[in-house]
């Protein structure tokens, strides 16, 4: 399976580009992590698994940066110590695959597998969970506080 690579593989990625490369996110402060159990109504045949939007504060040299990232269809969300001192090492993605369809053929669309290893001295990662799509929502100046 190819490796993930951000630009491509994010919905709407040049929407938060550093210039034509992917942010950095070592150092970067989450302020916010908003989850959202989705809506599974099958007698309707409505099927929207959980969100997941997040906002990290990136330490650019001269302008920080907000950058906002919504996360869909998610599962197997694991959070450890969300505090007020939210700082990650990293923001990793990789493709767990998933088998294949009934036909022994046709692969299933893989996982995402997503991480927000903490910070220094932090222990277990921030955040990690699975999901199938992420959206690049966009990119604003550090609000005044309280940041959101």
């Amino acid at each position: 399976m190819e490796p993930f690579d951000p630009i491509s593989h994010i919905e709407n990625a040049s929407r938060i580009l550093d210039g034509t490369e992917w942010p950095n996110f070592h150092d970067a402060i989450v302020y916010s992590l908003n989850f959202w159990r989705g809506d599974l109504r099958p007698d309707e045949n409505i099927w929207i698994f959980p969100t997941i939007e997040a906002a990290f504060e990136l330490d650019a040299l001269e302008f920080p940066y907000v950058v906002d990232l919504r996360f869909h269809d998610c599962s197997d969300i694991r959070m450890a110590k969300f505090d007020n001192n939210n700082d990650i090492d990293m923001l990793s993605f990789s493709f767990e695959e998933r088998g294949f369809l009934r036909d022994g053929i046709t692969p299933l669309l893989p996982h995402v597998c997503v991480t927000l290893e903490s910070g220094p001295g932090r222990g277990e990662p921030l955040l990690t969970f699975r999901c199938f799509r992420i959206e690049a929502i966009g990119r604003r100046a550090v609000p005044t506080p309280p940041c959101r």
